[in-house]
């Protein structure tokens, strides 16, 4: 899938606030269900990966998703997220027709995502155990994740720690020199490992501080299947390292404006043993209306990257490391973003009192400074009985 993968960092984000919006405790019997549809378009002229030398790197995602939260009691509950989406790649079928690999290319590509988990609480410690799996025609994972939070100072200062495994299968072109012996060889092995260690902390009545740590290690079979390159003129296959350490660390600063006002700022540096290094800024102002009921929210980020050390438009002869991915080049981008709550009056559905049924929009834009161009719209509604 062509989808660039640190714009999908920043939806993963937006998608783990979502989940961790269940994160309070509700009362004994009370259930959560959150539906959300996503939609998320990019469009570039400058991608040196893609196989037929077009660059043309558009991609159209449409994305459901659910989320239900159930509490089982005071200090137990149990959530689900079932995510199914549906893309279309032009780069993805071209690359497959042109190897013959399947004879039709790649049509009406998707993926479906299940994750479940339980959480527990006890007086200021909270702990919890996910399991998750996801499937689509090129990549297919298992993953676990722990997570463990205590509350010091009346809970005024929070640390954390999580830590998730992914056991993945990922299918590989071979062979892309010769097109018509070309073969996805399926099944091969790639390895995740993600650990996190956050802390927060109440500074005033009005400023709160979190700071995150995070350490990723993935290791064999780390290729795109659609990414190639181009050595001497002819499309080859892109060759990188096995493994790759990743790391990043952030602060957030969220501080009241006022009594219906509030304003986020946040940054992140990152650098990964591959070479990049990155830099990321984002600033967000958030007001509550209508006596608190609503929520609006603008923000903006700015991101800064350097290349991979393996990195090259074009290839002059075969090196050891060859990708020309365009999403481990250098280059900056900024991001727009605009979303709102609205709180919906209560309800009753077949004699089920319907309570905060709040429905939320959500769009983003963002332009990177090699010419991509990328829109992401959302809409949610969740409610609670």
């Amino acid at each position: 899938m062509a989808v660039t993968k640190n714009f999908l960092i920043s939806i993963i984000l937006l998608l783990s606030f979502i989940k961790n919006s269940f994160a309070e405790m509700m009362q004994k019997g009370r259930t959560k269900v959150k539906s959300v549809f996503n939609f998320y378009h990019q469009n570039s002229d400058s991608g040196e990966q893609v196989y037929d030398n077009s660059k043309q790197e558009e991609v159209n995602v449409i994305e459901p998703m659910i989320f239900v939260n159930h509490q089982i009691d005071e200090k137990t509950s149990i959530d689900a997220r079932i995510v199914f989406d549906l893309w279309t790649a032009a780069s993805d079928t071209k690359l497959d027709e042109s190897t013959g690999a399947s004879g039709e290319g790649i049509k009406n590509q998707s993926r479906i995502g299940v994750d479940l988990g339980i959480k527990r609480e006890i007086e200021s410690l909270q702990y919890g155990l996910n399991l998750g799996f996801s499937s689509e025609y090129d990549y297919r994972s298992l993953n676990v994740s722990a997570n463990i939070a205590h509350g010091f100072a009346k809970d005024n200062f929070t640390i954390g720690y999580s830590t998730q495994y992914y056991k993945d299968e990922v299918d590989l072109f071979q062979n892309l020199s010769s097109p018509s012996s070309a073969l996805i060889t399926k099944g091969l092995p790639r390895n995740i490992w993600a650990n996190t260690i956050s802390m927060s902390q109440i500074l005033t009545a009005k400023d709160i501080a979190q700071f995150d740590f995070t350490y990723v290690q993935a290791k064999k079979n780390l290729e795109s299947t659609a990414s190639s390159v181009k050595v001497a003129g002819v499309r080859q296959n892109e060759i990188l390292p096995g493994s790759r350490d990743r790391y990043g660390s952030s602060l957030k600063w969220v501080h009241g404006l006022g009594e219906a006002s509030a304003l986020n700022l946040s940054y992140r540096y990152y650098f990964d043993d591959w070479g990049i290094h990155a830099n990321t800024a984002r600033a967000a102002f958030l007001i509550e209306l209508n006596d608190d009921e609503d929520m609006l929210e603008f923000y903006i980020r700015y991101h800064q990257q350097t290349r991979a050390d393996y990195y090259k438009n074009e290839f002059i002869s075969s090196e050891r490391f060859m990708t020309s991915d365009s999403d481990i080049n250098a280059f900056t981008s900024l991001e727009y973003g605009l979303y709102r709550e609205y709180t919906i009056s209560d309800k009753k559905l077949f004699g089920i009192d319907l309570e905060d049924c709040i429905l939320g929009t959500g769009l983003v834009y963002s332009k990177r400074s090699t010419g991509m161009d990328i829109i992401y719209a959302q809409t949610s509604f969740k409610v609670e009985f």
